[in-house]
């Protein structure tokens, strides 16, 4: 699944940029290039960090003035 989203998001785009700057248009290209790193930014956080269960632990207050 890495290889693919590699592939996908950053290879891929990469080869059209450089494809539509050797046929002359170099906004086309950087356009697709950056519309497809941004889309798999969007996807890799959609996929692999979004799920993460990011908390801190169990028991602990979040209040600053509590007195131990």
């Amino acid at each position: 699944m890495l290889v693919l989203t590699v592939l996908a998001a950053i290879i891929l785009p990469g080869l059209a940029n450089w494809g539509f700057s050797t046929l002359g248009y170099p906004w086309i290209g950087s356009a697709v290039w950056a519309l497809g790193y941004g889309l798999g930014v969007v996807f890799i956080w959609h996929e692999w960090v979004r799920p993460l269960d990011i908390t801190g632990p169990e028991g602990v207050s979040g209040s600053e003035d509590s007195s131990e």
